[in-house]
């Protein structure tokens, strides 16, 4: 507890500051300004029982007053909920519903809720549950007396965020990060980027509800005292996107964050936009989702107009049970790709690089023959190209097991990654099962990713539960999702495939489905292109292609794809 404590009383000491943009608002408030409404509000959160044993949930969107929430909850020595906004294609009682359950999950917490949500208030209240208006008791706090406010003691292995996941993948946990593994992640995180020369102005739109946003975008240049932190929020990206890119021009910000399809997006924008001076920029980090390198390459082609450098780039791989960072490809190389023969990895399960000057069909590794007879061959020579991302941040180890056994497996063999170190959590809250099963008694996080070790650098292929088998193939449903994105009329980055169990004449086994989004008013043409494009792509046939109007694929509030729930909502009957 001492370590963020101690980071928030030092920065109101220093020179950095906030930047909170809303549209064409911008409000840029000093850490020590920050620091005393904090001080005052946390006298008044203990007021109303906000401490140990009642963690603090707060319901807003990105603001002054969402910040100064959450500061004062850790100096009222309690844990700190961001609770996520709507997702895309949620309905106003689905939200509320979730909500609700959400607070559940966290027991008896003391619930802070901003605007435009106070009018839910009466919806959340149940009894033994203090929900109140953000506006009302900040501004109340700050009319009253200066406070007297002593820090509660506590412990160092107490949980400091109460980590809501994105539920990608599934129903989303909690994850009890605490005070140690935050201190532990974010001074690997300063390591492996080069602190203050890196995140001297950091910009962000990531959500205060996501780790990268709360922890990366927000906690760790706090740590810094000196930095400056620009914040906007999802809402705001979604309905300006291009902002993105003028805000690191207006506020010559050096670093920012962002996930794979926002980088898609961005790349479109300054393709054809007026030119910008991205030259302040040293690291433009992306995580939370698989790295497609032909968004990257586009990204950085169409940046160098504007003078982006494209070493600026820096794949990252993290996620909430470990705190947020496991591996940080090292800052000013740029995205660097391990290119192996797609056949091996999706047959074999093994990376195998692909010599320069390889012949189109020459087999990627002697003496393996695979039959191919009453089915669609892979086209020939096919390759991947596997973003490395680094080796495991200061106090991690990472190890490759083989998913079946849990054995470790050797160097280019794909298996499940397992990490562990100081800042792997402690596991999920009121889940003590999937706590079990996730976190294993020798100190290694099952992290339900695929990949492999290449030179002691982690390589990403996929979600385990993600991976569909056909044929004897192990299908990444991101390769499906790029072939089907390349279609004409379906809208990028708005494309997701997923399996279903499928009955046949043949017996039953995993079929492969894809949802795409198109405007377009001849939905079976677009259907019968996506089925030619992944048949010709990756010699797969989809047994079930679905033509949706926009907005109807489900992400989280950061743009990342929800597979599972688009199973859930699309899988054919």
């Amino acid at each position: 507890m001492t370590y963020l404590i101690e980071a928030i009383e030092r920065a109101a000491n220093q020179s950095g500051s906030v930047t909170f943009l809303d549209g064409t608002d911008v409000q840029r408030v000093e850490w020590s300004k920050l620091y005393d409404d904090a001080l005052r509000l946390s006298a008044a959160l203990q007021e109303i029982g906000a401490g140990s044993g009642h963690p603090l949930g707060i319901l807003a969107p990105t603001s002054r007053p969402a910040v100064v929430a959450a500061l004062a909850g850790w100096l009222a020595g309690t844990s700190v909920t961001f609770l996520p906004s709507p997702a895309r294609a949620t309905t106003p009682a689905g939200y509320l519903a979730a909500t609700r359950a959400r607070l559940d999950y966290l027991g008896e917490p003391v619930v802070l809720v901003g605007d435009p949500w106070t009018g839910a208030i009466d919806g959340l209240t149940r009894p033994g549950r203090v929900v109140t208006d953000l506006p009302g008791v900040l501004s109340t706090a700050l009319a009253g007396p200066e406070p007297i406010t002593m820090v509660p003691a506590g412990s160092d292995d107490d949980p400091a965020i109460l980590q809501l996941t994105s539920g990608t993948t599934g129903a989303a946990k909690i994850v009890q990060i605490s005070y140690a593994n935050l201190a532990a992640n974010i001074d690997a995180i300063k390591r492996a980027t080069g602190h203050e020369s890196i995140h001297g102005r950091m910009l962000s739109w990531l959500p205060l509800s996501h780790d990268m946003g709360l922890v990366g975008s927000l906690l760790m240049p706090l740590t810094c005292g000196r930095c400056d932190v620009i914040l906007s929020s999802p809402a705001d990206f979604l309905a300006r996107p291009a902002e993105w890119m003028r805000r690191v021009d207006r506020h010559r910000a050096t670093a920012t964050v962002g996930p794979n399809a926002a980088y898609a997006l961005a790349a479109r924008l300054l393709a054809t936009g007026p030119t910008l001076d991205l030259s302040s920029l040293r690291c433009a980090l992306s995580g939370g989702e698989l790295i497609d390198p032909d968004v990257v390459d586009a990204f950085t082609a169409a940046g160098s107009r504007h003078g982006l450098d494209p070493a600026t780039f820096v794949p990252a791989y993290g996620m909430a049970e470990a705190t947020v960072a496991v591996a940080i490809s090292p800052v000013g190389h740029g995205l660097r790709c391990d290119v192996v023969g797609a056949e091996d990895l999706e047959r074999h399960g093994i990376a195998v690089p692909m010599p320069d000057g390889a012949a189109p069909g020459a087999p990627a590794r002697p003496g393996i023959s695979v039959s191919n007879e009453g089915r669609t061959p892979p086209p020939a020579g096919r390759v991947r190209r596997i973003p490395l991302l680094g080796s495991p941040v200061q106090g991690l180890e990472a190890r490759i097991v083989d998913q079946t056994t849990g054995r470790p497996i050797p160097e280019r063999q794909v298996g499940e990654i397992q990490v562990r170190g100081t800042s792997v959590t402690a596991g999920y809250r009121g889940d003590a099962e999937t706590t079990s099963a996730r976190f294993l008694p020798e100190g290694w996080l099952r992290t339900g990713d695929l990949g492999y070790q290449a030179g002691g650098e982690l390589a990403v292929t996929g979600r385990m539960k993600d991976v569909v088998i056909l044929a004897g193939r192990n299908i990444y449903p991101d390769e499906v999702e790029r072939a089907a994105a390349r279609v004409p009329g379906v809208r990028p980055g708005n494309a997701v495939a997923f399996g279903f169990a499928r009955r046949g004449p043949l017996g039953d086994g995993e079929g492969l489905a894809i949802a795409v989004e198109s405007r377009t008013d001849d939905p079976e043409r677009v259907r019968t292109l996506v089925l030619d494009e992944v048949q010709a792509a990756l010699g797969i046939m989809p047994h079930a292609v679905v033509v949706l109007s926009p907005g109807s694929i489900p992400k989280t509030p950061s743009g990342k794809l929800q597979r599972a729930e688009a199973a859930r909502r699309f899988t054919p009957r």
